[in-house]
């Protein structure tokens, strides 16, 4: 029994063992047959996959979809044939016996797959029932990728991607191309797929909820039943809120949809729906919550050229109407509806209509443009909610095309016509029209002007509103044409003129004329006078005066209200027109620079409001008594004319105008800008008393542009006094009232604070500047201070509002300051936006701790919007604020710091202890600082239980010049964060300073824009990896500056490398690149482009792949008569295949990259750099076993190479394995080397064939240049340069040859070829040279010049 339980156990262990043995010896004996079955089967799998992608293909012909099983399935076979691909390649190369056992078991696995594939086809039907076309498959495609709209559309792109982005507007002007841009928008969301669904609705000018909800229904597949707007409405709410992704889009909102009654999410209800609308009316997009509104403006020039010539087609390239495209063009205006449309509208017309269409657009006729035009802008000017806006819109119409309308002047005409009827004061009414001008702006009617003192109209508006104001009621005139005929003026209440026209006759209902430019002649204003006597507003702007008119003619002008003689050639000796104009409110001489006097008779405008001399230059009287007598005016304007003003002694009838007379209007004066002399407080009476508390004033010795303008802050300068002369009530009132304050060389006060008790609440703007006694702007302690004012008790405690406003800061040139302000006094400054500190030769620390001050009020410290710091000549600056003495004080503890330790301290313009007062800052500047140390310390303080932010988040520009430092940024710790947002840095004229950034640094400036360094005597480097951080720091390290467009090097004479060795600068990521004066530099550094491995050279598509060729029998080391014989038994080179060729797959891999974002470089200068040897130095990637083409530099346009004295090749690839090919300098078209005497070539032949695009080669004073192009492969070879326009060869010994006579040049594009000094090289001969190019004929310029140096 024993022996049988035995028996038994070894038969089941024997059954156990065999089988597996048996299985694993098989694929050894079947071989063969594994290998013939795979082959079968797979021939099979080839046949069904062929079947089931034909009926793909046919489906896609009718557009239908395709079932998401039949896309995988289909991916599926790909995938196998891809593993087979490699199979194959495995087979060829391993046929040695040892080998068969592995093949045979991997193949006998991919038939089990093959099969599985098989079994799967049952596909009776590959298509989708089909689903409802996207709304983006629908768009015609008219979106032009112009840069300024590509800005535009990637910023709301951008602004989707964003999470807590619920909706965008996008708004502007009708006709600018809002819709066309949106469609473009939804097509490019489709394809990144950030949306489930994307749908569109137009909700219009008279929006119809039922349309709308039809319209969103329509694209998600929901049909209708119910028959009321509110049952649609949740049922489509209901579907809505099922669509995890979706992006809504409502084109042309006028007002604001109701989301709940169209059945549209809103708010937080659905977090993953979005809105995108579009609006000619930014309030729309305000009033609706808008996260972000982007403006579409017109096109620029360039674009709106490039988009009427693809307009007009063929009739662009008429060269008889290409000066008056650019005429009609500018008509446009820019609006994309016009240009279109016009464009259009000229395709195949002649001249003459041509000539028609500009004198239309000329003359503001709608017709050229189309009532689509007008009748978009006619509509947003009649849902204007009030007259006075569309008053306002019509007056902008006067002044001509392209102008900056001055917002004044429609203040001005608007008072004169009485068209704010409920305003009381000038200062209402200019609130008033500065509110209607921001509405119209938000409504696109009006635009945005450089100058916020002045608006602007586009020309096609403009065009409408004067045809919307030449009806009744408004009747306006606008003509800026040459004279010619008037219409019958009888009905008109407005005309303008512009230019040198006649003023016209019968107008007996005209209330504005305004004349601009042009002369007004001799007898002029007896033609107002007798023609227009209901005139209420008269301008003569820059106009060429003979003779204003006798006293006479404007008395019968009792209406008229507002005078302007801006600009005018006026001298003042008309003193006799002024006097009978007794209801005249406004008058105005600004830029008058003939006038020397101001008319006496002007004492006799009893109803006068404004009197402005702004910029009369040379206005050197007033006569006493003028402005006592004007007992109404409001608002004085005379900054940059009159400042002779007297202290008021001396006969009263020879007297100049005082500063006590003026004063004396303050009880109903509400503006005030003057001129006074330098020192001017002793020409303030003692008890001068300002009896407005609100009154708006410019006073000073100092004219800033600022100041000259009607929007100005409240503005004092006092210039070379004494702060003991400041005590009167006035100069006080001045004083707590400024918000622009300039101190300059004011004695006698040492604290600011004691100026004003309030601590200066209204303060914006302030600048010290030379003030000798002045230590400290506000000392924060409790010892008492003196003051200049004995009635006034010194601060001993600083008001809590003390500078609170303060946006602006300057202190220059204090020697006696010490300090800027003490920690209690910074803690106030939450408004300081732009700090300007410098030529304080004492000053060591801008924040200073002091007296009882407690070291915790530092970490309460935050500059939160300060944007701009810039300190320079501060020869004494320990730091922005010494920490050190929070830690001298035995009270201190530190237990609340780490990475410190105590006693060391790092002496930094920004240390560690402040590092995050400056979350907003943007731009730093510093200049002359002899510092010796660090400028950032970036030794985080690690509050307990607090993250630390990014450092400098907002950093944008950090200039430095001819400063000292020992490192740029230093105490880097681990994980640092910060600096992200830096885009340019220029270092100038810097010493000390042995490198730029560390590496920790260097790979935080992604989005970096410019580098500029230039004469930095030590900069040895500009990357380094620090000893602190060297553990941290990889191996073959890449670094990419992705975004970089500029970067010089300039006049480094210790420069020797970009990055540390064995590390790659990836320099070909920046646009433009200047290297000059690094004498030690030898090379910009190999590049790591993107590459694709060459499998084998005779690869020439994605359908074809042959493999290696196997190795031969003498490299078999299997021994002789083993029987080891290739599959293929026929021929024993004959590579095995497994796969019916030709083998068709939709996708094929490649390792070749269809772009390369890292490559930008454009334009490259290499310049005075004694030790560069290679400029283009190839590298690839270590441990890679085929060969690689690498393309490289394909955007490069511009090279050149200037003073290179050890240059010996341009182009290196450092291996035979490695080449530049594809589109590798294929962009290259201007190519310059002179002076490089150690270069013996310039290209190699595989190189030059690269170079498609190259035009102009020019290469000079080279001594050691052999040849142009070097031999490299076989005789016979052609190398053709199919663009070379230009060829100059000068002074060159040694050239022989262009490129040898091994090849045949072909230059069918030459057109100048220019030897100079080139001994021994022969013409070109058209054996070598093939310059048969057609365009010759036409061309005579292609000619050869040679010159010896004999040659005179």
């Amino acid at each position: 029994m024993a022996a049988d339980f035995l028996i038994s156990i070894a038969s089941k262990i024997g059954e156990c063992l065999v089988t597996p043995i048996g299985r694993e010896c098989g694929y050894l004996v079947n071989y063969h047959s594994n290998l013939e079955s795979l082959q079968g089967e797979i021939k099979e799998l080839c046949h069904k996959k062929e079947g089931v992608q034909g009926l793909v293909d046919a489906a896609k012909r009718n557009g239908q979809t395709i079932k998401p099983d039949v896309h995988s399935w289909l991916k599926n076979v790909n995938d196998v044939v891809k593993k087979l691909l490699q199979f194959e390649n495995e087979i060829n190369k391993k046929r040695r016996c040892v080998y068969r056992w592995s093949l045979s078991r991997k193949a006998d696995k991919i038939k089990q797959d093959v099969l599985v594939l098989q079994n799967k086809v049952t596909f009776e039907n590959v298509v989708d029932p089909a689903p409802p076309p996207e709304i983006w498959s629908t768009f015609k495609k008219g979106f032009k990728d112009f840069k300024s709209r590509m800005a535009n559309m990637n910023e709301v792109i951008e602004g989707l991607k964003r999470e807590e982005v619920r909706m965008i507007g996008i708004c502007g002007m009708g006709g600018v191309g809002k819709t066309t841009m949106v469609k473009e928008i939804i097509t490019r969301l489709a394809k990144l797929k950030l949306f489930d669904k994307i749908v569109m609705a137009t909700v219009s000018q008279s929006p119809s909820i039922e349309r709308i909800q039809s319209d969103i229904a329509a694209q998600i597949d929901l049909k209708f039943e119910e028959k009321f707007e509110s049952g649609r409405a949740l049922k489509l709410h209901g579907r809505l809120m099922n669509i995890e992704r979706i992006l809504i889009v409502l084109d042309d909102v006028w007002t604001e949809p109701n989301f709940e009654d169209i059945g549209l999410p809103s708010g937080d209800a659905h977090k993953g729906c979005k809105i995108l609308l579009t609006s000619r009316n930014s309030e729309v997009c305000n009033r609706m919550r808008s996260q972000q509104s982007i403006e579409v403006g017109i096109l620029t020039p360039a674009e709106s050229w490039e988009l009427f010539r693809e307009m007009v087609g063929e009739s662009f390239n008429d060269p008889d109407l290409r000066s008056i495209a650019k005429e009609v063009v500018n008509e446009c205006g820019g609006l994309p509806i016009a240009i279109v449309t016009v464009g259009k509208a000229l395709v195949n017309k002649r001249k003459p209509e041509w000539y028609d269409a500009l004198n239309q657009l000329r003359n503001y006729t709608i017709s050229v443009v189309n009532d689509k035009v007008y009748s978009r802008i006619k509509w947003s000017y009649d849902r204007l909610e009030s007259d006075e806006a569309k008053l306002c819109l019509l007056l902008c119409s006067l002044f001509p095309e392209d102008y900056d309308i001055p917002i004044e002047y429609l203040v001005r005409y608007g008072w004169g016509r009485g068209y704010f009827s409920n305003c009381s004061t000038l200062e209402d009414t200019r609130n008033r029209v500065h509110s209607l001008v921001a509405q119209l702006q938000r409504r696109f009617l009006l635009i945005d002007s450089s100058n916020r003192e002045t608006t602007k109209m586009h020309d096609i508006v403009r065009d409408v509103a004067i045809s919307i104001a030449s009806r009744d009621p408004h009747r306006f005139l606008v003509s800026h044409a040459e004279n010619k005929e008037w219409p019958n003026l009888a009905t008109y209440d407005t005309v303008s003129l512009v230019g040198d026209l006649e003023i016209p006759v019968g107008c007996p209902k005209l209330e504005l004329l305004q004349t601009m430019n042009g002369r007004f002649s001799k007898g002029s204003m007896d033609i107002i006078c007798k023609a227009m006597k209901e005139l209420k507003v008269l301008a003569l702007v820059g106009m060429e005066m003979e003779d204003l008119g006798s006293s006479r003619s404007p008395g019968v002008l009792k209406n008229l209200r507002t005078l302007i003689l801006d600009g005018s050639h006026f001298d003042g000796m008309s003193t006799d027109v002024f006097g009978p104009l007794e209801n005249l409110e406004i008058l105005s001489f600004r830029d008058c620079y003939f006038m020397h006097e101001l008319p006496r008779e002007i004492g006799r405008l009893k109803q006068l409001r404004l009197l402005d001399t702004t910029n009369c230059k040379n206005l050197k009287e007033i006569p006493h008594g003028i402005f006592s007598s004007l007992c109404r005016l409001e608002e004085l304007y005379m900054m940059g004319s009159f400042d002779k003003w007297e202290i008021g002694t001396g006969r009263e009838d020879k007297r100049m105008a005082s500063i006590s007379e003026v004063m004396s209007l303050s009880d109903h004066l509400k503006v005030l800008a003057i001129v006074l002399p330098p020192n001017f407080i002793h020409l303030l009476p003692k008890d001068v008393v300002l009896k407005s508390p609100t009154i708006k004033f410019a006073i000073g010795n100092k004219v800033f542009s600022e100041m000259t303008t009607y929007a100005f802050r409240n503005s004092l300068i006092i210039d070379e006094g004494d702060a003991r002369e400041l005590e009167s009530q006035a100069v006080r009132l001045l004083l707590k009232k400024s918000e622009d304050l300039f101190l300059y060389k004011v004695k006698n006060f040492s604290v600011l604070a004691d100026l004003d008790q309030e601590g200066f609440q209204d303060l914006k703007y302030l600048n010290l500047e030379r003030c000798p006694n002045t230590e400290y702007l506000a000392n924060g302690t409790s010892v008492t201070q003196e003051t200049p004012f004995p009635h006034i008790q010194s601060a001993s405690q600083l008001p809590n509002s003390f500078l609170t406003n303060l946006r602006f800061l300057q202190l220059s040139v204090c020697d006696v300051l010490k300090y800027a302000f003490s920690l209690s006094a910074a803690r106030n400054l939450v408004q300081l936006e732009e700090l300007d500190i410098g030529g304080c030769d004492q000053m060591e620390e801008i924040v200073s701790k002091q007296g009882r001050e407690h070291g915790e009020e530092a970490d309460m410290i935050s500059f939160n919007k300060l944007t701009k710091l810039s300190l320079w000549r501060l020869w004494s600056l320990v730091g922005f604020f010494q920490a050190n003495k929070l830690y001298s004080n035995q009270e201190e503890t530190t237990a609340r710091v780490e990475h410190q330790s105590a006693g060391i301290f790092e002496k930094a313009i920004f240390p560690s202890k402040c590092i995050s007062w400056f979350p907003s800052l943007e731009e730093v500047g510093l200049s002359e600082m002899k510092f010796e140390g660090v400028l950032f310390d970036l030794k985080i303080h690690i509050v307990m239980d607090v993250q630390t932010a990014p450092t400098c988040p907002q950093l944008r520009k950090l200039k430095i010049y001819d400063c000292s430092f020992t490192h740029l940024w230093k105490n880097i710790p681990s994980g640092f964060q910060g600096f992200q947002n830096l885009r340019y840095l220029k270092l100038t004229s810097c010493f000390g300073i042995d490198y730029v950034f560390s590496h920790l640094i260097a790979r935080e400036l992604l989005n970096l824009e410019k580098v500029k360094i230039s004469t930095c005597g030590d900069m040895e480097t500009i990357v380094r990896i620090t000893e602190e951080n060297e553990e941290e720091a990889t191996k073959d390290m890449i670094l990419y500056p992705r975004k970089l467009n500029r970067f010089d090097l300039v006049d480094l004479p210790r420069l020797t490398r970009l990055c540390p060795a064995g590390s790659t600068f990836q320099w070909l990521s920046t646009k433009n690149m200047h290297v000059e004066g690094c004498e030690k530099l030898k090379t910009l550094g190999a590049v790591i482009p993107q590459r694709k491995k060459l499998e084998n050279k005779s690869e020439k598509d994605s359908t074809s792949h042959d493999f290696s060729t196997p190795p031969t029998r003498s490299s078999n080391w299997c021994p002789a008569g083993c029987g080891c014989a290739p599959y293929s038994r026929a021929n024993a080179q004959r590579p095995i295949e497994i796969l019916p060729r030709p083998i068709n797959q939709e996708v094929t891999p490649t390792n070749l990259e269809d772009s390369n974002d890292d490559d930008n470089l454009e334009n490259l200068y290499v310049i005075d750099c004694n030790s560069m040897e290679v400029i283009f130095q190839l590298k690839g990637p270590k441990h890679e076993e085929s060969s690689h083409s690498f393309e490289a530099f394909n955007k490069l346009s511009y090279l050149q190479l200037h003073k290179l004295p050890s240059l010996t090749r341009v182009w290196e690839t450092g291996s035979s394995q490695l080449m530049f090919a594809g589109s590798s300098f294929g962009n290259l078209k201007w190519l310059r080397v002179d002076h490089c005497n150690q270069l013996k070539y310039l290209f190699s032949s595989s190189m030059v064939k690269l170079l498609v695009s190259i035009e102009d080669i020019e290469v000079e004073d080279c001594e050691q240049m052999e040849e142009i192009v070097a031999a490299e492969e076989e005789a016979g070879e052609i190398i053709t340069l199919p663009k070379v326009k230009y060829i100059r060869l000068r002074s060159l010994p040694k050239l022989k040859y262009f490129c040898g006579e091994a090849y045949t040049l072909k230059l069918p594009s030459l057109e100048l070829l220019q030897v100079i000094h080139v001994q021994d090289l022969r013409p070109f001969d058209s054996k070598l040279v093939d310059t048969h190019n057609p365009r010759l004929q036409v061309k005579p310029a292609f000619r050869q010049e040679w010159r010896r140096k004999d040659d005179k």
